[in-house]
């Protein structure tokens, strides 16, 4: 046997672990900065703007938050939100609203294929609202529990929260694309 195959043998069977070191609550603080917009301090570093995002966005929203600095460097990584003290755990909540936000579809009216996009008629509540999806197929993505996110070709998200409760008919429009 080759030394490559003998190699790449021993690598295969090893057990490799996954391992992050998430920064501890008590090292940040996070604060709104003069023109609104999301700071921390931590370890003696004052990042004046930082985005922070969910590594695990719909099946732990509270948890594993990355923190990044405006060019996208990772600057911490928060293991859970309920770590932190009510006032920094609305601050962080609040942040993550914006970016996640979603609004909550209560029916499908209509689902309308015109020159290879597809036209989804929404009603959000009392709203409604037509979205154009380019690839429907890999745009509608089902998350278990019955949700459903639907992404339009702007990257805007709509959340079905359970497609067994809306009606019986919107759920007969979504099931061809549904797998």
């Amino acid at each position: 046997m080759s030394t490559l195959t003998e190699e790449k043998e021993s690598t295969v069977t090893e057990k490799q672990e996954l391992t992050t070191d998430f920064t501890p609550a008590a090292d940040c603080r996070f604060y709104r900065n003069a023109k609104g917009f999301l700071g921390l301090e931590l370890g003696g570093t004052d990042h004046k703007r930082v985005q922070l995002s969910r590594a695990l966005p719909f099946s732990a929203p509270g948890q594993y938050i990355c923190v990044a600095d405006t060019e996208s460097k990772e600057v911490a990584v928060l293991e859970s939100l309920g770590d932190f003290t009510d006032e920094q755990r609305e601050l962080l909540e609040a942040e993550l609203g914006i970016r996640y936000f979603y609004p909550i579809v209560t029916q499908v009216k209509s689902i309308k294929e015109k020159m290879g996009s597809y036209y989804v008629d929404l009603a959000i509540g009392d709203y409604k609202k037509t979205i154009a999806v380019k690839d429907i197929s890999k745009n509608l993505k089902q998350l278990g529990g019955g949700r459903i996110v639907l992404t339009d070709v702007d990257g805007n998200r709509f959340m079905i929260p359970d497609v067994y409760k809306i009606q019986k008919k919107s759920l007969q429009m979504l099931e061809p694309y549904l797998y």
